[in-house]
Formats: C-alpha cells, structure tokens, sequence
C-alpha cells in the first residue's frame, strides 16, 4: 500500500510541476525588456535626482576606466585582451547605460544636462577608441541634436579638462 501510495503522490507532483510549468500566468521576468518602471518615467526630484546623478557620473566613471584599459591594451599590442574587452565594453553600453540616456528629460533637467552631456561625450569616445566609427558619430550627431543651441555649455572633455561642448564635439569627431 505505501508503494502505491508513493507512485500517487509522484504522480500527483509531476502534474502540479507540469501545470505550473504550463500556465501563463506566471511568465519569467525578462531582465532585457525595453519597458521602463514607473520611477524611471516619473519627474525626478530630491532622492530620486541625487541618485540618477550619482548612477550617471559612475557610469561616466566606467567609461574613462574602459577607455584607459583600452588605450593600454593597444599600446601593448595585447589584441586578445583588447578584442575582449571591446565585447565586454559593448555589453555595458547595451545593457547599462543605453537605458539609462535612452529617456530625454534628463538632457533638458538643469541639474543633470551636464552630467548627461559628459557621459554622451564618453560613450563617443569609447566607441571611437573601439573603432565603432559609425556608431560614435550617431552619439555626436545625437548629443548635437539634443544640446543644439547649447554648444557653449562646459563639459568634461578632453578628460581632466573642461572646454565648450561644440569644441569637445569636433575633438571626438577629430580623433582627439
């Protein structure tokens, strides 16, 4: 009798893992889905800006690391350890800072524009130094879109040094 029982009860179990497994009620989260949560598209203000702003300028910080092991790997000739890090840099930029500039309130916030004009200006920059020619002039022609009329705006560029963000603009696109 136990013996059967035991076969009930697995048999039992399989169909409760098998309907939970079918049901679509619940489906897994997708952790790359393009949908923004409500803080993300609600007016920033107080707690919610000082953490945007101190998320951004990490983000900018990431950016002038993985520019300056970039550099270093090329001035070694280090070819494998370069072509790595430009897929794991590549990986970043999608993942992490894309959805953060993807919104546009925080170009025109006055507390943020500067923060995210510099780090616009470092993703073109990385992406420069990744030989994504194409793809950092779309960020140039992006960032020349958004701050148009503000080109006089200080920024951080070249790194450790602040200048107009036209002059910053045409550096990148010069080739520093």
């Amino acid at each position: 009798m136990t013996e059967n029982a035991l076969r009930v009860w697995i048999a039992g179990f399989a169909c409760l893992v098998l309907a939970a497994c079918a049901s679509s009620g619940n489906r897994p989260v997708d952790f790359g889905s393009t949908e923004k949560a409500a803080e993300e598209t609600a007016p920033l203000g107080g707690a919610s800006l000082d953490l945007r702003r101190a998320n951004m300028a990490r983000m900018y910080e990431d950016l002038m690391h993985f520019r300056t092991a970039l550099d270093d790997a090329e001035q070694r000739g280090d070819r494998t350890t370069q072509v790595a890090l430009q897929h794991f840099v590549d990986a970043y930029i999608g993942m992490h800072l894309d959805p953060m500039l993807a919104g546009e309130w925080q170009s025109r916030h006055p507390e943020l524009w500067g923060v995210d004009a510099d780090l616009r200006l470092a993703k073109a920059q990385v992406l420069a130094r990744m030989r994504e020619r194409a793809r950092a002039n779309a960020v140039l022609e992006e960032v020349g879109t958004r701050y148009a009329g503000r080109e006089d705006m200080l920024v951080h560029y070249p790194p450790g040094n602040q200048s107009p963000l036209g002059k910053a603009v045409q550096l990148i696109r010069d080739g520093d």
